[in-house]
Order: C-alpha cells, then sequence, then structure tokens
C-alpha cells in the first residue's frame, strides 16, 4: 500500500473536545497515521460556540498525528442568532448568507491561507464538516484532492447557497451512514462523486459492573437509560413526557438520564438524572439498562446506540429520525416508535424481546465495527480522493 502525504482539515481538534464529527476526524487521523504521514489542520478553539482560543497557537503531536492549530480571527458573534434567524427564516441576499457563514465561526484567515499556500503538497485532504468556514472556503481551494466527509443533517442550514458547489467540487465523498448519503444525493444531485460509508470503528466494551450501578443508585425494576446532553434540543422533553404516559400504564420502572444537564427536570422519584459520569460508570449504566432510549431528531450517526448494542442492550428511537431508525433496522437490536402517542407501547413490547434485540445488536455491531473493516472503508475513500502525479 502506497505510503501517502495526507491532510485532516476539522474546526476543532483533541482528545478533550466532546464531539461526533470531531471525534470521527480523530480517529480517521490516527487510523491513517499508521500507514501514511498524517497532519491536522485546525484551530485553537475547544468550544464550538464561542470559538474562544484554548489549546496554543502552532504545531505539536498528538498520537503519532502532527497537528497544526491556526488563531480564530473572530469567534460567534453575539449577533449570530439574528443573522441566522434572518437567513434561514426570511428573505435575504446571498451576502447575508454569506456573512451568516463567517459570524457562526470558527473564522480563521491564517487556516485558509495555510490551505492556499500548502494544500497542494498533500496527496489527499479530507475535509470535516460541511457547514463551518474551514470547509466551506477550505475545500474550493484544493478540491481535485480532496474528499468531504461532510457529516450532513436534514437542516435548513444545508439548502444555503454556499454549500451548492461545495457538494460538486470534491473528488470523492465520505458519508458516516446509508441515510446521509441518500440525504445529500437527493438533495445535491451529485451522483457522479464517488464516495464511500464509513460508519465508525469500535474498541471491545471494558469490563462493566450492572448490578452494582442498579445498587449504588437504588434502582429497581426496568431501567430505561438516556446518554447525552439532557435538553430540548436533543427531545429530552418529549422523552419525559412519553415516559409519564408508559409509567401510566406500567407499574414500575426508572428513567436514568446521564450527561450534561440543560434544562428543568420534574421532581419525581422515576427520573433520575445522574448528570456526567466517569467511563467506566458510563458502561456500567448501558450495562444495566433494560433498554437505551435515543429520542433526538437529527443525529449524522448514533455511537450510543453502537455502544449499547456491545453490551447487549437494545433500543428505542423515533421513526421520523431517519439514521437511527435506519441503524435499528439494520442491526434489529431495537425498534421504533411511529409517534409519541404509540411510544408506551412500543417500550413495552421492546422491554418483553430485549434480550433478543440486543443479541441481534450485539452481533450487527461486531461485524459492522470492526477495525479492519473500517481501516478498509476509510482506505478506499484516500484512494478515491488521492491526486498521486
Amino acid at each position: 500500500m502506497k505510503r501517502r502525504r495526507i491532510l485532516v482539515v476539522v474546526q476543532r481538534y483533541g482528545e478533550e473536545v466532546v464531539g461526533g464529527s470531531e471525534s470521527h476526524a480523530r480517529i480517521v487521523a490516527e487510523r491513517l497515521a499508521r500507514s501514511n504521514d498524517v497532519e491536522v489542520a485546525t484551530t485553537t478553539a475547544l468550544d464550538h460556540w464561542t470559538w474562544r482560543p484554548h489549546f496554543p497557537q502552532g504545531t505539536s503531536e498528538l498520537n503519532g498525528v502532527r497537528v497544526r492549530r491556526f488563531p480564530i480571527a473572530s469567534g460567534r458573534a453575539g449577533d449570530y442568532k439574528d443573522v441566522e434567524r434572518h437567513v434561514l427564516f426570511e428573505e435575504h441576499t446571498l451576502a447575508d448568507e454569506h456573512r451568516w457563514l463567517r459570524l457562526q465561526g470558527p473564522h480563521s484567515p491564517a487556516l485558509l491561507d495555510f490551505l492556499s499556500r500548502e494544500g497542494h503538497g498533500y496527496q489527499a485532504v479530507l475535509f470535516y464538516t460541511y457547514i463551518y468556514e474551514p470547509t466551506a472556503l477550505g475545500l474550493p481551494l484544493v478540491p481535485e484532492r480532496s474528499a468531504l466527509i461532510s457529516t450532513a443533517h436534514d437542516e435548513r442550514p444545508l439548502r444555503l447557497v454556499p454549500f451548492r458547489a461545495l457538494f460538486q467540487l470534491p473528488r470523492a465523498m465520505g458519508f458516516l451512514t446509508p441515510e446521509e448519503r441518500d440525504l445529500v444525493r437527493r438533495e445535491f444531485h451529485n451522483d457522479h462523486v464517488p464516495d464511500e460509508v464509513l460508519g465508525i470503528g469500535l474498541d471491545p466494551p471494558p469490563p462493566a459492573d450492572p448490578s452494582g450501578f442498579r445498587e449504588r443508585h437504588r434502582l429497581e425494576g426496568p431501567v430505561v437509560l438516556y446518554l447525552g446532553q439532557v435538553s430540548e434540543a436533543k427531545a429530552v422533553d418529549e422523552l419525559l413526557s412519553m415516559w409519564t404516559a408508559y409509567r401510566n400504564t406500567a407499574r414500575d420502572g426508572t428513567l436514568v438520564l446521564v450527561g450534561p444537564l440543560g434544562m428543568k427536570l420534574p421532581e419525581r422519584g422515576d427520573v433520575v438524572s445522574l448528570g456526567r459520569v466517569l467511563d467506566d460508570e458510563k458502561w456500567s449504566a448501558l450495562a444495566a439498562a433494560d433498554a437505551l432510549a435515543l429520542p433526538s431528531h437529527l443525529e449524522s450517526l448514533g455511537i450510543v446506540l453502537l455502544e449499547a448494542w456491545q453490551v447487549g442492550t437494545p433500543v428505542i428511537v423515533p421513526a421520523w429520525n431517519a439514521v437511527t431508525a435506519g441503524q435499528v433496522a439494520r442491526s434489529g437490536g431495537g425498534l421504533t416508535y411511529q409517534s409519541q402517542e404509540r411510544f408506551p407501547r412500543v417500550l413495552a413490547a421492546l422491554l418483553a424481546e430485549g434480550k433478543f434485540r440486543g443479541r441481534q445488536g450485539r452481533a450487527w455491531v461486531e461485524r459492522e465495527c470492526a477495525w479492519d473493516v473500517f481501516d478498509a472503508r476509510v482506505q478506499r475513500l484516500v484512494d478515491a480522493a488521492a491526486f498521486d502525479a
């Protein structure tokens, strides 16, 4: 296999960075670095909202990958939400859309200057994700050797003019799921661009202590777990409403919420919020749960579903989230609900057949998320994007 010089461009990068696309970018960079010369071009930001400088500017190394961090000229502007509302819901100009892209941040002219000056020195340049300026303005500087890993959702910004050309330009495209590929193909009619559905690779789960988890938190009866940001943005308010309807028909059960708290919760004995937990406790929670609920409407890849299946825990997701519903359909590792009103009945059915569904999910993840399978997909994407002249 030919050793190549590869650059990964992503808005944030580091072990401290929490984010699906950023985590995927780091995994890809580190896997490719085992047999290639891999560098990352990113910013000094840790937080994706303020884009304040956190990491030192300049070049460093992380897990065998050379990381180039560029300064941010401006982060997310104070009037960003007003501009976004205008661009997404009102009559506006093309100039308004370009202004929105810059105000969203991170605005890093130094990173773009580096791509313009040095980008042609790499055989392949992999860009994450479509919605931020480093990709939207950076990819057009090196289209003949680029791959776009878009992590696209079915969301209003996807229809803005600056992105129409972007999805036509790369030499190859990487998707996290078949549903993301279907969305992009439907929206941009770019079937001529070669693509690869990457998925993700996963290490085996660490040892867990499900009985200890139940004892520590005094949990009895069926346990339904939610793992992630506890906020309305992730539809946790809907989950609480559906849980109330379920408990009106069920004798017992506890809803356990694990993750940073971003909303007010009702005071009731059958809803337990644990906040952030350490990794060991997370895996114990997954193993202790009788089911995992993921109610969010938008996901580029439901990694928490994959982790639940790794320990044999079945899942329940809304049918209107194409990505997570697709994962459940392909794996057989859970059930989907067609409406909030049907959630109680579907959850009861899932709890009744949970072990069978959990085994199906575990077998599917072991096949689909094996590292050799993932590495082969990433290599095919690089091969399709590479400019080896």
